[in-house]
């Protein structure tokens, strides 16, 4: 369930990267190899309108509407945050805090080497027990969901006693859906 990092699907078929192709376009400069691969020819048939758009856009001031900012940072505001920390156990004096959104993305991180799970909301509490995590998790069809879920919060046990060293109080996890995950 690892997100592949390499850049291909940015890539066409000829291995001219899009953005390349989209900067000639936009300049009117393509390349020779541009002007002759039918791969780059067929994309840049449907980069066209937006180029298109762009140039004709582009000699114009854009300003925005009147009240603009004041609508988004009243958005930004409003929009509530999860600011608490975990507080982790250390030797010696000082301490380390990690804020809860940072833990919850942890967890999700942890369950990617379970095959056909993928953990979404993951909730993330500190209590004088330990650690009480609620995560909501879809699994592949035809995986025994019990045994999936269990997998899981295995998972998600380990990153917390072995990585943040705390206890786990509890690991819940809601299976909220099945999906075709890994299947293609």
């Amino acid at each position: 369930m690892a997100v592949d990092p390499s850049d291909d699907h940015d890539r066409l078929p000829c291995g001219n990267p899009v953005d390349a192709l989209l900067r000639h376009l936009t300049s009117g400069d393509l390349t020779a190899h541009e002007s002759g691969c039918e791969y780059c020819q067929e994309q840049a048939e449907e980069l066209r309108p937006l180029v298109s758009a762009v140039r004709q856009t582009g000699d114009q001031d854009v300003t925005a509407p009147p009240g603009l900012l004041a609508d988004v940072m009243r958005a930004v505001r409003s929009e509530r945050r999860p600011g608490g920390t975990v507080v982790l156990a250390g030797p010696g004096p000082g301490g380390t805090e990690i804020r809860v959104a940072a833990v919850a993305a942890m967890l999700r991180a942890s369950v990617e080497s379970v095959p056909g799970v993928v953990v979404g909301r993951c909730r993330v509490e500190q209590t004088p027990e330990g650690l009480v995590v609620l995560a909501a998790a879809r699994v592949a069809l035809g995986l025994p969901i019990v045994e999936a879920a269990e997998e899981a919060r295995r998972a998600m046990r380990s990153l917390v006693e072995d990585r943040l060293g705390l206890r786990a109080a509890r690991v819940d996890i809601d299976v909220v859906g099945l999906d075709d995950l890994g299947r293609g």
